[in-house]
């Protein structure tokens, strides 16, 4: 995050961390799938770890360091969305459902402090904070899921078919 809040429409413009796919070649909201017997908030930490932190690359301690510094911040999210997402690798007979989770970082003191890091064995060509914009090529539907945290959080939605053009942020 850049440490100043952009404002549009007097709401607070979001930012998220990002992953370029490699293979699509779009923007993704960091995730994969839950394994069997896992629980959720075990798949949330090790997939955001291994998509955004590059964890695979780090010595044990500092894997282990991180997943428990994680864990913490993990225990804070919100539900935005849970069941069937259109998704390009859904079939008639198979289908992606998804749990979505918001972590808000208001005060910049939790997820800004971990530093973002491509795994070179990942599926992710790149990763930042991004903020939300309309112009975002993103992967599958997650504009709609995107879309669903900006009325969670009561944050300019850049999507909606109300935003007009050429409009300028305002900062404070």
């Amino acid at each position: 995050p850049s440490g100043q809040q952009l404002y549009m429409e007097g709401r607070p413009i979001l930012e998220f961390v990002s992953i370029f796919l490699k293979e699509s070649k779009k923007w993704s909201i960091p995730g994969g799938p839950i394994r069997h017997g896992e629980l959720l908030t075990t798949a949330l930490n090790r997939e955001f770890s291994e998509d955004a932190l590059g964890t695979m690359a780090m010595d044990p301690e500092d894997r282990l360091r991180t997943k428990i510094m994680l864990k913490e911040h993990l225990a804070l999210g919100i539900a935005v969305y849970k069941g069937y997402v259109d998704d390009p690798r859904n079939t008639d007979n198979a289908w992606v459902e998804s749990h979505s989770i918001n972590y808000h970082d208001s005060l910049g003191t939790s997820f800004s402090k971990f530093p973002l890091k491509v795994s070179a064995t990942g599926e992710a060509a790149d990763v930042q904070w991004i903020a939300l914009d309309r112009n975002l090529d993103l992967y599958g539907n997650h504009e709609w899921i995107l879309e669903k945290v900006c009325f969670h959080r009561h944050a300019y939605n850049p999507f909606s078919r109300q935003v007009m053009k050429n409009q300028i942020p305002v900062v404070s």
